[in-house]
């Protein structure tokens, strides 16, 4: 039997509610030094393993016997926190006083407090959240440094002995290492990078960067890799492929877009259509388990900052020997889909293969050509047609969609003009149907490969998107009925009831709002090995086929289709496989998370950086978010800032969580509604732009 399992059969026996490690140990005995060593690590497991409580520093009780329930804590500034229960059920929230030392993002164990119904102290940490934190370097009179997080829920800043300040200076952004968070009032760390001064852009951008978990370099050994594969392709593997050179094939991307991993070509076949959908193919070139396919998966996906990219693979693969550059041979999987007059996929196959691209298009260019520019259209004249029966088979499969209730958000994407470091405009970016274009396309060959490769019964990563839960559609129910909208919630949720909604509130005030509201009351899309659906398209299978450059789902399942493809799938390997799958669902949809966090920081960061110079400057906006502390409103350029209760007219304000309002009987402040505000400046240290209100307009009673 295990020392640990000879333990808690002890603790069981002895019928111990509460003891101390020194209890422990003379019961049973023991009184050399490596003994107790021995007793003290085997509490602490059991402690991780959820079988006992540390209700304080060397005393334990059985989890069984206390009300505590785990959980991760989720803090505020201002010293309090609340705890996301494992279990599901209603939040608690925990007085600084009650957080005993737990920090922002523990794992912990919370009892009730005797007489309230929502209030909670923390009785053990079970595990520490976060041990790296970014934040600006300060030292007082007396010459202690501390460092300020940049994460405004963590409680407390993080005091640095002299001997871990690696050289660090006042107003310096730096990241530190957490490694004692009971010694005294603060956690002690000790710097080990020093990213640039605060308040300036190269500073500011890194701490986003780090503070996510991401960087912006690669490995020596990776860029040798990455520049050893950069070369012309190899004619003998050109022998071994379906060759589709002779096809009329496109690019269609941004403008600024350097890495081009998927192409199309459009036929008219009767009254139906084929569509080839060209995907790069990197795992030709990315070796599994190789230095590059590790440094792939440690990022799992590309981060896309306003002034700067951090790609998944080193730019000499990533825009190089994968990117379908026009007029260049280029290997890849491609995806031919034969599909008739109603959008109905007929027949597919998914060949390896080779292309070369005849122009490289972006889609104001297409947008262009598809509303009658004369000159563009003789441009490119060659593939003119194919062009408008990209765009009629386009309408087929959207109406299609729309038809079996794929819910369309409003995107709220920002597009930054950025010159010399300076941000010169922000504003939404444009959507054409060029665009609409390529995300069908993408959208039905995602569909295609996910269903053929779910019949094989081999490992697959899928795209699953779960229905939302009872409550949080209940919730969104209460919130769309202060706007007087009908929304029919069903036992079981069907995503055309969304669609039907967003289609009723199109062209209205409170469009933007209520779709934003729409998607935080959804589930998060995720990747697993299972096959669940996707909710939010309506589509029983879907999985991440077209974008192996940027991100590491779509790269495995390449490498198993291939495999199937070249009969390597078999026996032992497809258990191998089934691994590596699972690895990278997990990850990727864990960094996947973290980059979408990244760029949001980043946006704010370079949004607050526009508004900087705005001071003064009026503007309409819509609220967009209600707190008991203030109103959030977003303005028609994306932008969101923040109305203290001081900034709002005078009076006493109460907060009704329940009807999303702020108000003080003569003011009353709901989301959704309609506001002129005047811009007081910008919070640096918090990414944040300040509002003050200039004049009300009328709102919806």
């Amino acid at each position: 039997m295990e020392f640990k399992e000879r333990l808690l059969n002890e603790i069981k026996s002895a019928v111990l509610d509460n003891f101390s490690d020194r209890l422990l140990n003379r019961k049973l005995g023991i009184y050399s030094t490596f003994e107790k060593r021995e007793v003290t690590k085997a509490l602490d497991e059991l402690v991780q393993d959820g079988v006992l409580v540390s209700v304080e520093k060397g005393n334990y009780t059985l989890k069984e016997k206390c009300d505590a329930v785990s959980g991760v804590l989720r803090g505020n500034r201002r010293g309090f926190a609340f705890l996301i229960r494992d279990d599901g059920k209603a939040d608690l929230f925990i007085p600084h006083k009650g957080l005993h030392g737990a920090q922002s993002g523990d794992k912990v164990y919370v009892v009730p407090v005797k007489g309230t119904a929502d209030e909670g102290k923390v009785v053990a940490v079970i595990e520490r959240g976060k041990r790296q934190l970014v934040g600006e370097y300060t030292s007082d009179r007396a010459g202690h440094g501390f460092v300020i997080p940049d994460d405004e829920s963590y409680f407390s800043d993080v005091f640095i002995p002299t001997a871990g300040r690696g050289g660090a200076k006042n107003k310096d952004k730096v990241v530190v290492n957490i490694y004692d968070w009971d010694s005294g009032k603060n956690p002690v760390g000790e710097i080990t990078e020093i990213l640039g001064r605060a308040n300036t852009v190269k500073g500011d951008t890194l701490a986003i960067i780090r503070d996510h978990g991401f960087y912006e370099n690669f490995s020596k050994e990776a860029l040798y890799d990455a520049e050893r594969i950069n070369k012309p392709v190899d004619k003998k593997e050109i022998a071994k492929r379906t060759d589709y050179r002779d096809l009329l094939t496109i690019t269609i991307d941004g403008a600024d877009a350097k890495d081009f991993d998927d192409a199309i070509t459009v036929e008219r076949q009767g009254d139906g259509f084929v569509l080839y959908v060209h995907i790069a193919d990197v795992a030709h070139y990315i070796k599994q388990d190789g230095i590059l396919d590790a440094e792939a998966l440690k990022r799992a996906t590309s981060v896309y900052l306003p002034n700067m990219v951090l790609p998944m693979l080193p730019e000499a693969v990533s825009n190089g020997v994968c990117s379908l550059v026009e007029n260049l041979d280029r290997l890849t999987l491609s995806c031919v889909m034969e599909i008739d007059k109603t959008g109905k996929v007929t027949g597919n196959k998914i060949v390896e293969s080779v292309i070369k691209s005849n122009h490289r298009m972006t889609y104001d260019d297409v947008q262009k050509i598809l509303d009658g520019d004369k000159k563009l259209i003789e441009k490119y004249a060659d593939v003119y047609d194919m062009i408008t029966c990209a765009r009629d088979l386009e309408r087929i499969l959207n109406a299609k969609r729309r038809n079996r209730g794929s819910i369309n958000f409003i995107s709220e994407e920002p597009k930054f003009t950025i010159k010399d470091g300076k941000v010169l405009d922000v504003a939404p970016y444009p959507y054409y149907e060029s665009n609409l274009i390529i995300e069908e396309f993408m959208l039905l060959a995602n569909e295609t490969v996910a269903e053929f490769m779910y019949h094989t019964e081999l490992p697959f990563v899928y795209r699953v998107h779960e229905a939302p839960n009872k409550e949080k559609v209940l919730e969104f129910k209460k919130f769309v009925s202060s706007f007087n909208y009908n929304f029919v919630v069903h036992q079981s949720m069907h995503a055309s009831e969304y669609q039907k909604l967003l289609d009723d509130i199109k062209g209205t005030a409170e469009e933007r709002i209520i779709s934003k509201v729409m998607l935080r009351s959804m589930q998060k899309a995720k990747y697993t090995t299972g096959n669940a659906g996707h909710f939010g398209l309506a589509l029983e299978y879907y999985c991440h086929f077209t974008s192996p450059i940027r991100r590491y789902p779509d790269l495995t399942i390449h490498r198993v289709i291939k495999k199937m493809l070249n009969g390597q799938l078999s026996g032992a390997e497809i258990t191998k496989t089934l691994i590596r799958c699972e690895k990278a669902a997990a990850i990727s949809s864990e960094r996947e998370i973290a980059a979408e966090c990244a760029e949001r920081d980043g946006d704010d960061y370079f949004k607050m950086l526009y508004m900087a110079d705005k001071s003064g400057e009026v503007y309409d906006g819509i609220i967009s978010g209600v707190t008991g502390f203030g109103v959030f409103v977003q303005l028609q350029n994306t932008v969101e800032g923040f109305i203290s209760l001081d900034k709002l007219p005078a009076g006493k304000y109460k907060f009704d969580e329940g009807r999303f309002t702020l108000s003080s009987g003569k003011h009353v402040y709901s989301l959704g509604d309609k506001i002129k505000i005047k811009v007081d400046g910008i919070s640096r240290e918090i990414r944040r732009v300040n509002f003050s209100v200039y004049e009300e307009k009328a709102r919806r009673q």
